[in-house]
């Protein structure tokens, strides 16, 4: 897009049902370099993403923006007004009334993403993001920018294609910019984990590490202690006080919680899924499943299936 007064580019991408499917996709992408004095927004995009300072517009998908140089304001019915500068990113949420456009006097310069998708709306409920929490700034920016760079590149190289790849892109660019705009504890939820309790013990921190990474071979809590350079004793101890319960425990959790997740999502066989798992024996998993979920590997499978779990 040049226009004389403006530099930059968009494009809006096709988007089917088997992009619909992955959870994630992308809608649109774009940058543009607004000098002072320039009416704001630029024309030409289609009516949906249009709009005026006067009305305001509602999307009925997400879009991240990211300021790069200049300075404006950033308007919803959520946040109210709020003055932005270069270094700055704003979110907008389906089905919220925004606005935004730079000062005269400056102009600015902007990147964005327009996408949409379960995996988005996931991220609100978790509250990772919120339309109270728009607007923050991005640490490392200019690094944040050279990644909306690339993603636009490679729409640019192949404009009418939106594919799984193009899709993780996206994903790790949201990310990167979630996390560049507030720290652990900023925002609400952003640093939950799937344990209930932070590990505050470096030794029992290397121990998990070991576990959930080399389980699946035939470790003992002894061969840990050794690798570690304590006593099994001094493990053991340190360990069921920080998680309350012991080193075997956990290393029946992992390898139990490998399985069930190859026996949903594939069709390996049950021996294959107790060697890959870490189980010694087809024997020694079966046991633990009846002892866990009162079934055998089988009829786990078979339930995660009649449940639609794939």
């Amino acid at each position: 897009m040049t226009d004389g007064k403006y530099e930059g580019y968009y494009h809006y991408l096709p988007v089917n049902e088997a992009a619909i499917s992955w959870g994630m996709y992308l809608t649109g992408v774009g940058r543009v370099a607004v000098p002072p004095d320039a009416e704001y927004p630029p024309n030409g995009h289609p009516g949906l993403y249009q709009f005026t300072w006067a009305r305001g517009r509602v999307l009925p998908e997400f879009q991240m923006v990211l300021i790069s140089k200049g300075t404006g304001i950033f308007e919803s019915e959520d946040t109210g007004e709020i003055p932005v500068a270069a270094g700055h990113a704003f979110l907008l949420f389906p089905g919220v009334w925004h606005r935004y456009k730079p000062q005269k006097n400056t102009g600015w310069h902007e990147h964005w993403i327009s996408f949409n998708g379960v995996m988005t709306h996931r991220l609100q409920e978790l509250d990772l993001i919120h339309p109270q929490r728009a607007v923050g700034s991005v640490k490392g920016y200019k690094a944040v920018t050279k990644s909306f760079d690339r993603l636009i590149q490679r729409v640019k190289a192949s404009p009418n294609q939106n594919s799984v790849m193009l899709s993780m892109q996206v994903m790790a660019l949201i990310a990167s910019v979630i996390e560049a705009m507030a720290g652990p504890g900023e925002i609400a939820g952003g640093n939950r984990t799937v344990r209930q309790k932070e590990i505050s013990d470096p030794l029992v921190a290397e121990t998990l590490d070991l576990i959930w990474t080399h389980s699946d071979r035939a470790f003992t809590v002894k061969a840990f202690a050794d690798r570690l350079a304590v006593s099994r004793r001094v493990l053991e101890r340190r360990f069921s006080a920080e998680l309350g319960h012991t080193i075997l425990e956990e290393m029946i959790a992992c390898r139990l919680s490998r399985a069930k997740r190859l026996l949903r999502e594939t069709r390996l066989g049950v021996k294959e899924v107790a060697y890959i798992a870490g189980f010694p024996s087809e024997e020694r998993m079966r046991v633990t499943f009846n002892a866990t979920e009162n079934m055998s590997p089988s009829q786990y499978r078979a339930a995660a299936f009649d449940r639609g779990v794939k």
